[in-house]
């Protein structure tokens, strides 16, 4: 009998990590993959994802819109309270075998929630990681509410036995994005263009030097965000080296971030720089692989870079406390002390790494969900964890 698996897709950076997962489920014929495409994934200032995955040969099961608007920390709470409500009904018709979730958005707590209390097993993606930011909070969350846990490293399997999850419930499979990384190397084309009809902006050449820059809003410096992004603008400005920069995801203070961007666009008018919102998962590596560096706060500069060997100026708290490699520069997020780094770094090269996979890790983890005998698990029992029962009178 074949086995239903669940998944909610809710951004562009998650599909990125899940999506040869999600393929290898597909085609498995001992399971069958059912999507719920929601959140930012529907947005199309956010990057949708639609027509991306239907060209990918990935059905959508459905499409809800759960979005509320506002970029604020208000908005990010409700757009998560909206998604609860949806992804409950949703569960309830496609009545899953597994929920696979990944990472540690708050999104995902929108079906980690009605999963547990629908009785349906838990299988959580890339759990066990440490960054340093509030998403600390919902990845080690979603761990406790998860029953089985697929992780990218060996410090992430030590993380959820510590927090008191029972070995044989955890599984070091690599993270599926250096799958698509892998395939980047080898079969990459080092003349790829993304421009054409795509993003706003200077019309870059591609065969010279370009950079990467991605900066996120940070939800706990909300405050600060419009002020810490003109800080990266004005360093990278001062760089002479053409710039493809990405606009920022939908947490809390990213109408701050994007309202700098498009200051600087407007009142500047770069001539070195295009302004892009999304790529599919392999056309967006491979012009990372092909940028000299790549600039900012998200986790491509840690994970993916790493295995290209690529330079990354990683900027701020956001990554903190992320397992890194060799390719990785932290600064704190100063215009003078981004524009020296990011110059140190240009021409740079690293020795590749495998901190967080050697491909294969989509194959790994359906044969995973295909072969084993999933089933929730039991109460914590307190010498899980170390703890002596007393009888108390």
């Amino acid at each position: 009998m074949s086995r239903t698996i669940a998944f909610c897709l809710t951004t562009r950076s998650q599909y990125a990590r899940v999506k040869t997962a999600l393929t290898e489920i597909d085609n498995n014929p001992d399971l069958n993959l059912e999507i719920l495409l929601t959140g930012a994934g529907v947005v199309r200032k956010y990057g949708s994802l639609r027509s991306i995955l239907e060209s990918d040969g990935l059905d959508v099961s459905r499409t809800v819109q759960n979005v509320v608007e506002g970029g604020n920390l208000a908005s990010q709470s409700k757009t998560t309270g909206l998604a609860m409500v949806e992804t409950t009904t949703w569960l309830r018709e496609v009545d899953p075998d597994v929920v696979m979730i990944t990472g540690d958005r708050h999104e995902i707590m929108a079906i980690t929630l009605p999963a547990s209390y629908l009785n349906v097993p838990i299988v959580h993606l890339e759990g066990g990681e440490i960054t340093g930011s509030v998403d600390d909070k919902v990845r080690h969350a979603t761990t406790k509410f998860s029953d089985y846990h697929f992780v990218s490293t060996e410090r992430a399997s030590k993380v959820i036995h510590r927090l008191g999850e029972d070995r044989d419930r955890i599984f070091q499979t690599g993270c599926p994005s250096i799958d698509i990384a892998d395939a980047v190397v080898r079969d990459g084309d080092e003349e790829y263009d993304p421009q054409d009809e795509r993003g706003v902006g200077a019309n870059l050449d591609v065969t010279k030097d370009f950079i990467i820059v991605q900066y996120h809003p940070v939800p706990t410096e909300y405050g600060d965000q419009y002020e810490k992004t003109w800080k990266i603008i004005d360093a990278v400005d001062r760089i002479d080296v053409q710039k493809f920069w990405f606009w920022p995801n939908m947490d809390g203070g990213t109408d701050m971030v994007s309202k700098a961007m498009r200051e600087f666009r407007d009142k500047r008018d770069p001539d070195d720089i295009h302004f892009l919102i999304n790529l599919p998962p392999e056309e967006y590596l491979t012009l990372v692989n092909n940028s000299v560096c790549m600039v900012g706060n998200s986790s491509v500069g840690i994970r993916e870079c790493s295995y290209f060997g690529k330079p990354t100026v990683n900027i701020g708290d956001r990554q903190q406390f992320r397992e890194r490699a060799d390719n990785v520069t932290d600064v704190d997020c100063e215009e003078d002390a981004i524009h020296d780094a990011v110059v140190d770094e240009l021409g740079e090269s690293y020795s590749p790494s495998t901190l967080y996979g050697d491909s294969g890790a989509g194959e790994r983890i359906a044969e995973l969900i295909a072969e084993l005998d999933i089933e929730q698990k039991g109460s914590m029992e307190p010498a899980a964890l170390g703890l002596v029962s007393e009888v108390v009178n």
